[in-house]
Order: structure tokens, then C-alpha cells, then sequence
């Protein structure tokens, strides 16, 4: 059955900025505990710096007028000077020390993401759905970081200081208390109507960067450059790029122009308070309610103040909308995963297929109809059927990628879908296709499939180069390399990092090499030779059969010469198997097989082709 696609509940504000600030102690306790003492204590130096203030302005005209000593005004310079050296300090802490654990919970969450990825159903990731969630959760995770820091910051920093601040003036003159906050409040919705439009554009858009990062890829990226080039197909892809930029942009400049609007509307509000509150400042010295001294320290903080303030609801603004991005990173590592089981897989046991159908996420019809298949321990078998026929498709659920949407596919007695991940792909190795290109040197490209649990020791080591030199050797790796790779197994395969690049026939050997070197016994070879010569591909497929003797193999192939010699041949049509026997019994009897073998004969019987063989053979 198909993996649950339905949408999950919208993460709250409260669960991303709950999740994070868990995520924060647990990344490191200490580093989090020394933001949080240095937040708390830059806090409490500002409201200090304003008292300071405050006494110095009430003390110079005493000192003026001979009623004070210098003494005491010099104490209180050294002490606000003292304070200022403290805040730098609390200030720089403060900074440091989120930025190390920024880093270092970046890393963490990367690592949950690929974690996560991991422990999904694989059938998801034919979904374009998965690709949208994976991209808001890797825009989402550091922003949702960056939202819990901005409320942190606004509950110690901003609330602190406004709190003490309240306090502090409240005795004074309550008046300037509610003036002050009352002033900011258009601020507050300006930012909640923000917030919420961003969130709602960011669902629309996250389709479109993916799209425009993967034209951007198509001409920039090195594995792109040759083919596009070559195909001038860059005005193609450059025209591609701009109309889905434009798109994006056009959606995000709708949402800046919306928000933008009603943003200036409440600051000028804003601005008419802070004007306010100026004037009631002077009125109530004119009247005698505050000192001169108060009076300077709040005129000179003002700007302060209101920077703050603006700052706080700017702030939580962001934090809402940031939370709401990340968001999107906890509601992908709460998507549902793959259920698997308990049950060991046996070793050694027959492939059974039992009435099997498949479709791939929102296709019109069956990749697989009504399969029922057997194949037998040691078994070699070649699947052939033209594309599109269901041959890659069947080997992807008898490897266990795929469960099947009915019927059965089973291991001996136990049903893939009921294997413990742990074994599910155990004594399995598969080279397909579309192999991957490691960055890595030529060992480790090859040992990639069977990686030591921990650094290996000499011995170890020793072992696994000689068991990747004669998977590299089978896999006719160095019949084509003569002197290029001196550095042997330890050439690094990446001209990025200083090493060589191999041609696609030497990359698809590597990938056979790989295939071979992981301990395995059932073996599948998905059409992996697409790019190496039919003679040097024949000698592969019949050394890597020799390899496979006792081991179960199935091979996938459009060349049928290829198929003889295996010890079954699947003929597969729309999803069926619709032959099944012998290169002798196929060929023999009418049907696709026949047909498919006499076409392919054909072509290399043609008296042009013949010529150009003569031709190329006397060169």
C-alpha cells in the first residue's frame, strides 16, 4: 500500500519554539546556559547604565554649585565606565556563544534530516510531494533555530529591560510607563499580518525555488556543462530559469507590497506616539514631576528605547514568521515512516512473488499486473522486455524498495513487508543504472556498499584493498587503465579535490566493482553496462555469472545476446511476465522473445553494418 500522503496539522507557534529551545539545551547544556546568564546579565547592565546616568546628570550641577565633592562624581563616571566594559563583554559572550551552538544544532538537525530521510517509505520519493516537504524542512530548520534565539532574546533582553525599565520609571511617574508602551502597539499587528502572509506565500513558492535551483543547476553545474553546451540548449534553460524566477519574484513582491502597505500605515501611528511622548517628557519637568537628571537619562535613552521597542515587535514578527518555516522542518520529521517489522530475512531461500501489482504515485495504470513468480536459490535469471515493459520496476520489489499495493513478495517464508530493517537488505547488493559518482578516492567508491562500523585496523584495512582490487579486476576495471592510476586504489575520483575524472565506461565498472565487493547472496544487476562495448560487456556479464555461481543473480538487459546465458529468461510486456524459460525454449517457441532476439539479429546482419565491422576490424 501506498505511504500516507495526507497533509499532517500545521506545527503551532508555541510546539517549533518549544521543539527548538529543547533541541538548544540538548546540542550542548553549558553553551546554552552561558547565552542565557549573558543575555540576563547585558539586560540588567542597560537599566544600571540609565540609573548611572540619571545620578551623574543630578550630581554635576551639585558638583557646580560646591555642594558635592569630585569624589563622588568621579565614582560614578568609573562606574558607568565599568558598566560599559561589562555590557561589551556580556554582549560578546552573548554572541559567541549562539553562534557556536547555531552551528553546532545546524549540524544536528542536518543529521535528523538525513536521519529521517532514511526511515521513510522509498515509494515516497516518486512523489514530487516529498521533494516540496524536504525543501521547506532544509529552508525551515535553521530559521525555526533562529526563531526560538529571537524569542529568547525578546523574553530576556527586550522583556528584562522593558520589565525593569516599567519598574524602575513606574515610582517616578506611572504616566511615562504607559506611554512608552502604548506607543508601540500598532508595531504588534504590523508584524502578526506579516507574518502570516509570508507563511501562507512560502507553501506557494517552495515548488518554484526548486524548480529555478534546478535550471540554475543545469547551467552552472559541472555535471550539466557538456551536454548543454554542446546541445546549445543554454538560451533553453536561461529562459526557463528567468520565467520561474519571475514567477517567484512576482509572488514574493506581492506579499512585500500587501504587508509593505499596511506596515507604513501603523509606524506612522508609531511615529505619532514617540512624538507624544516627548512632549509629556517636558510638560511633567516644566511641573516639577521628574528631575532634571530623569529627565536627561529618559531624553537620552529615548532613542534607544524606541529603537528597541520597534526592534522587539520587528523581532517577534520575524519570529512568527521564521517559526512558521520551521515549521515546515518539524512537520517533516513527524511524517509518517515506514512500517517495518521484526522478522529476520533467512539466508538463502527462494524469491517468491505472489499475485503482485504495483503503481507508482499518481500514474494512470499499473507498473505491475498480477505478477506470480518464483525463483530458486542460486538461481541466475535475465529480465528482457522492451521499456517501460516493468523490469526495473520488479526488481525494485524483489530487492525490497517497493512493497507491492497487493499480493505478496517473500523471502523463504517471511514477507518483505514484515522484515526487520536491519536485515531487509542484509545479504542484498544491486547495481543499477543510475549508479552514483562518490567524490571519494577509488577505494572508498568501491567499499562504499560495505563500510567498517569504525576505523579499520591494518589487518582489516589490508583485507578490504585486496577485496576492492579484485572486485575492480572482475569488474574489468583495469583492462582499460593501463598507466593512468599510479596512485592505485588511493586516487581520488573528483577533479574538484585535486583528483581524475573517469569516462562513463570506467564509472560503470566502478559501479560493478562496488556490486561485487558487498558481501552478498542474491546479486541484481539493473542494466548497469549501458556505456561499455557489447564485446567488453559480454565478458563482464559472463565473469560476473562465474562470480555469482551459487549466489542468486538476476540480471536486467535490452541486449538479449546477453540474456543466453543465464539459466532462466523473463520476457515481460505492459507489466506481466508473459514468458518464462530457456534461451533454447524461447527461442524455439513464438512469442515476444523470438521476435525481440530475430529483430536485434537482424540489425547486426545488415550488410552496411557488416561493412563498418570489416572496416573497423582491419583498423
Amino acid at each position: 500500500m501506498k505511504s500516507n500522503e495526507a497533509k499532517l496539522p500545521r506545527p503551532s507557534f508555541a510546539r517549533v519554539i518549544g521543539a527548538m529551545l529543547r533541541l538548544a539545551f540538548r546540542t550542548q547544556p553549558w553553551i546554552f546556559l552561558i547565552y542565557l546568564l549573558s543575555s540576563a546579565g547585558f539586560t540588567l547592565l542597560l537599566v544600571a547604565d540609565l540609573h548611572l546616568i540619571r545620578v551623574l546628570l543630578d550630581r554635576l550641577p551639585l558638583f557646580v554649585n560646591g555642594s558635592l565633592t569630585f569624589q563622588a562624581v568621579l565614582e560614578t563616571i568609573l562606574l558607568l565606565g565599568g558598566v560599559n566594559i561589562l555590557y561589551m563583554l556580556l554582549n560578546a559572550a552573548m554572541n559567541l556563544s549562539f553562534e557556536v551552538l547555531s552551528r553546532l544544532a545546524d549540524a544536528r538537525m542536518t543529521e535528523a534530516m538525513a536521519h529521517k530521510a532514511g526511515r521513510l517509505e522509498l515509494i515516497r520519493f516518486e512523489s514530487a510531494k516529498l521533494y516540496d516537504d524536504i525543501e521547506k524542512a532544509r529552508a525551515g530548520h535553521n530559521r525555526g533555530f533562529e526563531a526560538m534565539e529571537t524569542v529568547l532574546c525578546s523574553l530576556i533582553f527586550h522583556g528584562g529591560y522593558f520589565l525593569a525599565l516599567g519598574f524602575y520609571l513606574a515610582p517616578l511617574e506611572p504616566m511615562l510607563v504607559l506611554g512608552v508602551f502604548a506607543a508601540f502597539l500598532p508595531v504588534a499587528l504590523a508584524r502578526v499580518i506579516r507574518a502570516s502572509a509570508f507563511y501562507n506565500t512560502e507553501n506557494k513558492v517552495a515548488p518554484l525555488r526548486r524548480e529555478f535551483n534546478h535550471y540554475e543547476a543545469a547551467l552552472t553545474d559541472r555535471a550539466f556543462f557538456k551536454e548543454t553546451r554542446t546541445s546549445g540548449a543554454v538560451p533553453f534553460f536561461r529562459r526557463k530559469y528567468d520565467q520561474v524566477l519571475a514567477a517567484y519574484n512576482r509572488a514574493m513582491w506581492h506579499t512585500e507590497l500587501r504587508t509593505g502597505a499596511i506596515d507604513l500605515g501603523l509606524k506612522a501611528l508609531t511615529l505619532s506616539g514617540y512624538v507624544g511622548l516627548l512632549l509629556l517628557l517636558v510638560r511633567f519637568v516644566l511641573t516639577g514631576q521628574v528631575s532634571p537628571g530623569l529627565f536627561g537619562a529618559v531624553y537620552f535613552a529615548m532613542d534607544a528605547i524606541f529603537k528597541w521597542f520597534e526592534e522587539l515587535f520587528d523581532r517577534l514578527g520575524f519570529a512568527f514568521e521564521n517559526a512558521a518555516f520551521g515549521g515546515n522542518y518539524l512537520a517533516f520529521l513527524e511524517s509518517p515512516e515506514r512500517e517495518g517489522g521484526l522478522a529476520p530475512l533467512p539466508r538463502n531461500c527462494s524469491v517468491e512473488l505472489r499475485q503482485v501489482s504495483f503503481r507508482y504515485p499518481g500514474a494512470g495504470e499499473n507498473a505491475l499486473e498480477n505478477v506470480t513468480l518464483s525463483i530458486h536459490p542460486g538461481e541466475s535469471v535475465a529480465l528482457v522486455g522492451e521499456n517501460g515493459a516493468g523490469k526495473s520496476t520488479l526488481v525494485r520489489l524483489i530487492a525490497g524498495l517497493y512493497h507491492p499495493d497487493s499480493g505478496s513478495v517473500q523471502i523463504g517464508s517471511t514477507d518483505l513487508r514484515d522484515a526487520a530493517d536491519e536485515t531487509r537488505f542484509q545479504r542484498l547488493s544491486a547495481v543499477f543504472q543510475h549508479y552514483q559518482r562518490y567524490r571519494l578516492t577509488l577505494l572508498d567508491n568501491v567499499r562504499v556498499g560495505a563500510p567498517q562500523a569504525g576505523p579499520a585496523a591494518d589487518g582489516t584495512e589490508a583485507d578490504e584493498r585486496e577485496r576492492a582490487t579484485a572486485a575492480l579486476t572482475q569488474s574489468g576495471f583495469y583492462d582499460r587503465q593501463g598507466s593512468r592510476l599510479d596512485a592505485g586504489l588511493d586516487v581520488m575520483l573528483a577533479r574538484e579535490f585535486g583528483g581524475i575524472d573517469l569516462s562513463g565506461g570506467e564509472w560503470q565498472r566502478v559501479a560493478i566493482a562496488r556490486g561485487l565487493y558487498r558481501p552478498h547472496d542474491t546479486i541484481i544487476l539493473d542494466e548497469p553496462t549501458a556505456a561499455i562495448d557489447p564485446l567488453e560487456e559480454d565478458r563482464v556479464y559472463r565473469t560476473f555469472l562465474d562470480t555469482a555461481r551459487g549466489k542468486t543473480a538476476i540480471i536486467v538487459t535490452h541486449r538479449l545476446g546477453l540474456a543466453r546465458i543465464a539459466d532462466r529468461i523473463l520476457v515481460m510486456e505492459g507489466g506481466r511476465i508473459v514468458q518464462d524459460g530457456s534461451h533454447a525454449a524461447l527461442i524455439a517457441a513464438p512469442g515476444l522473445y523470438a521476435r525481440m532476439f530475430q529483430a536485434q539479429a537482424a540489425w547486426y546482419e545488415r550488410s552496411d553494418i557488416r561493412a563498418d565491422a570489416a572496416r573497423y576490424s582491419r583498423m
